[in-house]
């Protein structure tokens, strides 16, 4: 699970406000977060906060935590993707409606290629699954904080190959990339082999041709030229936001 710590707490299908949490470095991000058990939502809320995060208020239902990030309007919002009263996929996508400046990461205790794709495409910024570590979830946080995608990168590959087998490869096939894979493509793009790549983005030579191979696998492409040829056809596409 992604928080092992426990508190008490009364279960409820709605949302309840918490005291805001902070550390003794300073505060990161707002945040509302919502699980189906009350005690799960706030032993998670709990551990947030001892990472410096501050815990608007917690929810059990979909409606509770569409109620909840409309009142505190947080930063972001930490979503277990099946509450106590069904899925959350149509909570995801009213919260991204209504309130488009909330990151929003889905967590999931069954995670697989398909729930990831449908999660992202109603509005969600990241995906992990429950059992991933507070370290993981901090660091995705951090991430979508930042204004990036943040998938679990075995489930990021996946879903890709998902979407390319669905729609062929096209410009949806970026959105899986990664920040670093994109920078990593653009350095293809200018031509870079995997020495300058290393070099440009200060990283090991073992890095770089991970990170190239990874980009081949999630563009669904057999070589660099393939690489290159696609983000040459795609244009601006390659520029995130």
């Amino acid at each position: 699970m992604v928080s092992s710590q426990h508190s008490s707490g009364q279960h409820s299908s709605g949302a309840r406000s918490a005291r805001p949490g902070g550390s003794p470095g300073g505060s990161k991000a707002a945040l509302v977060v919502a699980d189906a058990e009350r005690l799960l939502a706030e032993a998670l809320a709990l551990a947030l906060t001892g990472r410096g995060y501050r815990v608007r208020a917690t929810a059990t239902s979909r409606s509770g935590v569409v109620r909840a990030v409309l009142a505190h309007r947080p930063d972001a919002c930490v979503l277990d993707l099946r509450l106590s009263d069904g899925r959350a996929l149509d909570s995801i996508e009213l919260i991204h409606r209504s309130a488009p400046e909330v990151r929003i990461l889905a967590l999931s205790r069954d995670p697989d290629p398909g729930s990831v794709e449908l999660a992202v495409a109603a509005g969600a910024a990241g995906y992990l699954s429950k059992d991933q570590g507070i370290e993981v979830l901090d660091r995705a946080l951090t991430r979508i904080g930042a204004g990036e995608l943040f998938v679990e990168p075995a489930l990021a590959l996946e879903a890709a190959r998902l979407a390319r087998s669905r729609r062929g490869t096209g410009p949806d096939s970026l959105r899986w990339l990664t920040h670093r894979e994109l920078e990593v493509l653009r350095r293809l793009t200018e031509g870079d082999g995997t020495v300058e790549i290393a070099r440009a983005l200060s990283m090991t030579t073992n890095t770089a041709r991970t990170h190239v191979q990874n980009v081949l696998d999630k563009l669904g492409v057999h070589s660099r030229l393939e690489a290159v040829a696609l983000a040459n056809r795609l244009g601006a596409e390659l520029h995130p936001n």
